[in-house]
């Protein structure tokens, strides 16, 4: 359909996290096998500014709604990061004029894994937007 935004894509990452205190003597750069970082990076292409702008303004509202902290925004483009308090997860939101880019990237610190998780068999992701009634 000619106008309508393109998403994608959509990457989920995880890091190595390390082991600290006295135990990272007997693990000298070995990562933990059961502990990982993650970020998710997503973005839709080809967004009104007004559109943009909206979803901005309604992200914003609800972090902070739900008590997260303001750090800082962009001066060249419309955006914003903020910080949960509670565990330090990052949230950024921009919108790029030039190229209508509407991004928002995650960042969640070092955590404990789910027994069974695999890396490397995550579910594809998959999410188109819907069309305005």
């Amino acid at each position: 359909m000619p106008g309508r935004p393109e998403v994608g894509p959509v990457r989920v990452e995880t890091g190595t996290c390390y082991y600290r205190g006295l135990r990272s003597l007997a693990h000298i750069d070995q990562g933990r096998p059961d502990v990982r970082s993650f970020g998710l990076d997503w973005r839709v292409t080809a967004l009104p500014e007004d559109v943009a702008r909206s979803g901005l303004h309604r992200m914003r509202a609800r972090l902070e709604h739900e008590g997260w902290t303001f750090v800082d925004t962009r001066v060249d483009r419309p955006g914003f990061r903020f910080r949960n308090p509670d565990n330090g997860d990052l949230v950024y939101a921009h919108w790029y004029r030039e190229t209508g880019t509407y991004a928002v990237s995650t960042y969640a610190d070092c955590g404990k894994l789910p027994t069974g998780f695999d890396a490397y068999a995550w579910p594809k992701a998959d999410w188109t937007p819907t069309p305005a009634p």
